[in-house]
């Protein structure tokens, strides 16, 4: 309680420019969520992804994006965060990490399907905006008084907060790994999403190119909650506001994962490829 009455009393003068951007991002993650997780066919087309013909392959399409909408889910979250929060550390921090979804779809997901027009110009546009008001609109440093309020009276870390320590270190390093996966090997990813069907994929090889470039967007998602854990593991102890828009994210990243994405498996190809898929 105490770090939040001295969040309010010295609370310093935020972007507003960032805090309209946070509002935007909240609106957008969360319309994505659903988009993909209960109508990804719309936003497919949208994205000029054509779905492979194969109706199985098509179904593994649809799984993938439900794979997505999770992260979306957790991005928002972060997004809401840093709406609310009085914390000018907090909310560079969650910034940060999202303004990084752009350029890394750019690098990635349009390099792998040759730079479409609407949809690179759409990662540009979204790029310079971003980036451009992290770097013209910065948050107020931290007021002195703040400062050593926060620094005085330190103890030792509990057993509790040693455990949180390796908890969000863990859960970055999870997270980093499967970035890395879906952004370096979108291939392999996919056996690793569904290895049920790796033997459809190894039959129609030729015909994966829309699953490897959905992969690719998981990939970035990953890398942006990532890099969020890996900051909250470092200021676990001082700053509260962004342990607990990383907790809550990671929570409900992997509530929905089991509540979209391993239910669209269960639906569509059965609760024992879901079971391998755990």
């Amino acid at each position: 309680m105490n770090d939040y009455s001295n969040e309010q009393l010295f609370a310093p003068q935020l972007s507003r420019i960032r805090t309209l951007l946070f509002g935007v991002m909240v609106f957008v993650w969360f319309s994505e969520m659903v988009l993909w997780g209960f109508q990804s066919e719309m936003w497919t087309n949208v994205w000029k992804m054509i779905p492979p013909e194969n109706p199985q392959l098509a179904m593994a399409l649809s799984i993938i994006h439900a794979v997505e909408a999770p992260l979306k889910g957790a991005l928002g979250v972060m997004a809401v965060f840093g709406l609310i929060s009085k914390n000018p550390f907090a909310r560079t921090t969650l910034f940060l990490s999202m303004a990084l979804i752009p350029p890394l779809n750019i690098a990635f997901q349009f390099r792998e399907q040759g730079f479409p027009l609407r949809s690179t110009a759409v990662a540009t546009v979204l790029s310079i905006i971003l980036w451009g008001s992290f770097f013209l609109s910065k948050e107020p440093t931290q007021q002195p008084e703040q400062r050593r309020t926060r620094g005085s009276g330190q103890l030792p870390p509990s057993r509790f907060e040693i455990f949180q320590y390796v908890w969000f270190a863990a859960n970055a390093a999870a997270l980093t790994l499967m970035a890395f996966l879906f952004l370096f090997w979108p291939r392999t990813a996919l056996d690793f999403i569904l290895p049920c069907l790796s033997s459809l994929f190894n039959t129609h090889e030729g015909e994966l190119a829309s699953l490897i470039v959905s992969n690719l967007g998981p990939g970035a998602h990953l890398f942006a909650l990532a890099t969020a854990s890996w900051i909250a593991t470092a200021y676990c102890r001082t700053n509260p506001t962004l342990r607990q828009a990383v907790t809550i994210a990671s929570a409900l990243n992997a509530g929905l994962m089991c509540f979209l994405a391993l239910w669209r498996m269960v639906l569509e190809v059965g609760g024992s490829c879901a079971t391998s898929s755990i």
